[in-house]
């Protein structure tokens, strides 16, 4: 069963896999089954383990959880969760697939839903005008208090949504990225295979925590806290001023020099080794 939990939002465990928030179900699934199973009525797949629902918990235990961006739909339950959890006046999910997932469509429908919950599909995290256009209809010059980007993965792709939506959270606002550490999990197909087609020529997701930790130290107005663990992370806004857009490597310093990429291919060659006879 699950272990007793530590903030102010119990999760009505069933199992260890299994919330039931009174009759709409979320379970949660990991790879493979999490590709094999789907959604349906009043009961949705999440992509997420019990401990990263704890650590989301205890992450945002103190914070006043009223407009929420969830990047990264998939099969629905992620969307599900938050609004179960945080009840928010305005959930806006953006998903890049062009196809909806049925059984969330009729629970966004609900009356008692429609006007809270907009899902966006066919559009990739890294548009960042679609982000600017979609903020700017659904929240104006309201602040966002919680995003969650649980989407491609990817460096460049996570790195351009973090540009565009972190600046629009308000301070003490949390900004969370899932599975950064995809690059450093041990086992033959993430070491030797390099993750698969999906992964294998893409740049650690792992770059973009060493630049949010540098911003911390440069730029702390900025950007208050990171926090991560081995999956996830927390980053928390501070109450300086930048605009949706900002370049990170402008606000912080490495001694005047580029800070070096981590799984990428260098730029140099070896030379030739040429033996004389």
């Amino acid at each position: 069963m699950a272990p007793p939990t530590v903030h102010n939002r119990p999760i009505p465990w069933v199992s260890e896999t299994l919330i039931d928030f009174g009759g709409v179900q979320v379970e949660l699934c990991v790879p493979p089954s999490l590709y094999e199973r789907q959604s349906t009525e009043n009961h949705f797949i999440l992509g997420k383990s019990q401990s990263m629902i704890e650590s989301m918990m205890k992450c945002t235990d103190a914070l006043d959880v009223r407009r929420v961006v969830d990047v990264g739909v998939y099969k629905g339950g992620s969307v599900v969760f938050l609004n179960e959890v945080f009840h928010p006046e305005k959930l806006v999910a953006i998903e890049k697939s062009p196809v909806g997932v049925r059984a969330l469509a009729r629970y966004c429908e609900d009356p008692a839903r429609v006007d809270r919950l907009h899902v966006f599909l066919g559009v990739n995290q890294a548009d960042r005008p679609a982000l600017d256009r979609i903020c700017g209809r659904e929240f104006a010059d309201q602040p966002l208090d919680l995003v969650v980007d649980d989407a491609s993965h990817f460096y460049e792709e996570t790195r351009s949504t973090f540009r565009e939506l972190f600046p629009r959270l308000r301070p003490g606002g949390i900004y969370i990225i899932e599975d950064w550490a995809w690059a450093h999990w041990p086992g033959d197909y993430w070491q030797k295979e390099r993750g698969g087609d999906y992964f294998r020529r893409k740049l650690p997701l792992s770059n973009l925590l060493l630049e949010l930790m540098l911003l911390c130290a440069g730029a702390p107005k900025l950007v208050r806290k990171v926090t991560f663990d081995s999956v996830v992370i927390y980053v928390e806004r501070g109450d300086g001023v930048v605009a949706p857009g900002f370049e990170l490597s402008e606000h912080s310093f490495n001694r005047g020099e580029p800070v070096p990429k981590i799984g990428a291919v260098p730029s140099y060659s070896l030379p030739t080794l040429v033996i004389r006879q």
